[in-house]
């Protein structure tokens, strides 16, 4: 039996874009805080978090399940490959 996809209107006239080079992961028993930020060029020891996005595990589990289907995505059409970089 196939799921019934949902439809949603996604609106994001006023979403911020946000630019990071490194994501850290704050872990507890309810939540995942992701923090976003960029490493500081003259000392690479230290990175300037600006954003936390904090999601419940299961909304977690959810978005690690869409970023995984899009790095399969990504490698079928040739962009990336999983190997690691030398």
């Amino acid at each position: 039996m196939d799921k019934k996809e949902e439809k949603i209107e996604i609106i994001d006239l006023y979403a911020e874009h946000v630019y990071a080079n490194l994501v850290s992961f704050n872990v507890n028993p309810e939540e995942i805080c992701l923090g976003m930020g960029i490493r500081d060029v003259k000392d690479l020891t230290r990175v300037n978090i600006h954003t936390y996005a904090h999601m419940t595990i299961p909304h977690f589990l959810r978005f690690a399940d869409m970023v995984n289907k899009q790095v399969d995505l990504l490698i079928e059409k040739g962009v990336i490959s999983r190997e690691p970089e030398q």
